[in-house]
Order: structure tokens, then C-alpha cells, then sequence
């Protein structure tokens, strides 16, 4: 599974609060940066849950780092 607009070495995935809706995917090298926006985004935001990804080159895929949930 590859992110939308991939251009970073880290990722975040955030799900809505409502359910239905398909989750939102940012891209970054800014790991510290990301890893902020996600605990921000959770805590003011309508986001349910937000993880925060790392690319895998031997997998050649997301590995999940950090979940952040309501």
C-alpha cells in the first residue's frame, strides 16, 4: 500500500471521526513534524485515529510507528 502523493520518507494516515469516510494521507521527511501534526490532529481535529508510517525498503511498503486515537 503506497500513500497518495507519496513525497516523503514518513507518512500519516487520518481517519475521520465518521467512519464512512475514507482516511486522509499525508506525506513527509519531517518525522518529528508529522509525529506533532498527528497528536495535534486528534486532539483539535475531527480525525478519530491518525498513524503515523514509516517506508519499509526491504518490505517495500508502510510499516505502522505510532497510533493516535481520541
Amino acid at each position: 500500500m503506497t500513500l497518495q502523493g507519496y513525497d516523503g520518507r514518513f507518512g500519516l494516515r487520518c481517519w475521520p471521526a465518521d467512519a464512512e469516510a475514507a482516511p486522509e494521507e499525508i506525506a513527509s521527511d519531517d518525522e518529528a513534524g508529522l509525529r506533532a501534526r498527528a497528536a495535534n490532529m486528534v486532539r483539535q481535529g475531527p480525525f478519530g485515529r491518525v498513524e503515523l508510517l514509516a517506508w519499509n525498503f526491504e518490505l517495500n511498503d508502510w510499516i505502522r510507528m505510532e497510533v493516535f486515537e481520541a
